[in-house]
């Protein structure tokens, strides 16, 4: 479960996060839906540990960011929207690095069970520059989750995926048990796969509801949001 309490972020004179709350709880699927400058990856980010913030709080399963920040990012897993990747290493090569850092044991194990579950298994000893978008975005898929942490956070996971892929994450993502929360500006996805969402605008929550309360009152996600965020 993640807690998120006044979180406020700026940049310089912009505020990206004012003053919001947010609950993302235990064996849920939780959207962000915001335009372009909304909030939803500078969130994203600061519940990974990867941007400061300004003031608030950031619990991670009762863990602060701040004070217990090594116990509260043990059990988290992010994928950053455009993924940084050592393009000279094969697949393998990059989830066995990632695995030594973390200190797994049975990494060998683990890449090929995960791998054969997002059908990239055959592709692991190529090098990673030869990888299309599809392919790196299920490495770093599972170089986020390989720790098997509770909490998972995905930012676009699926833009720009071929029909395939696409269909390959969402139901991995509707089978994971844990928290799992996911940047999003696709109403599709959020019909799919989540069971709440929020709506920001401008670093502030305008609304937010289940996701089958919004289609019954709206018809559609799309819908709810041009009505609830515009």
């Amino acid at each position: 479960m993640i807690i998120i309490k006044n979180l406020t972020k700026k940049y310089d004179k912009i505020t990206a996060l004012n003053n919001v709350n947010f609950v993302f709880p235990n064996k849920s699927v939780t959207a962000i839906m915001g335009e372009n400058g909304a909030g939803k990856s500078t969130l994203l980010k600061i519940c990974a540990g990867v941007l400061s913030f300004d003031s608030g709080e950031v619990n991670i399963d009762q863990y602060s960011i701040i004070n217990d920040s090594i116990k509260a990012l043990t059990n988290l897993g992010y994928l950053p929207e455009m993924p940084y990747m050592y393009e000279r290493l094969t697949g393998r090569e990059f989830l066995f690095y990632i695995g030594s850092l973390r200190k797994l044991t049975d990494v060998d194990n683990r890449i090929n069970n995960l791998s054969n579950i997002l059908e990239i298994d055959d592709f692991l000893d190529y090098e990673l520059g030869s990888y299309s978008k599809g392919m790196k975005q299920k490495i770093s898929l599972i170089s986020s989750i390989m720790h098997e942490p509770n909490n998972l956070l995905l930012d676009e996971p699926v833009w720009g995926l071929d029909p395939l892929t696409s269909r390959t994450l969402k139901k991995f993502i509707r089978e994971r048990k844990g928290t799992t929360v996911i940047a999003t500006h696709s109403p599709q996805l959020v019909e799919k796969i989540a069971n709440e969402v929020y709506f920001l605008k401008k670093g502030r929550i305008v609304s937010n509801d289940i996701v089958d309360s919004y289609i019954k009152k709206y018809g559609s996600i799309e819908d709810a949001y041009f009505q609830e965020a515009e």
